[in-house]
């Protein structure tokens, strides 16, 4: 019963991890990209 509970619960941290990951992902590419156009002002970068 244990093992039961404990393959439940690492799910659930799992699942609460992905979704963490999956809503934080846009706010990280976006910081990124923003710091890399501030970086990139030399005329020709993308």
């Amino acid at each position: 019963m244990r093992v039961n509970m404990y393959t439940l619960a690492s799910s659930q941290v799992v699942r609460y991890a992905i979704i963490i990951a999956a809503a934080s992902l846009p706010l990280i590419l976006a910081a990124l990209h923003v710091t890399h156009a501030g970086e990139s002002i030399a005329p020709g970068t993308v």
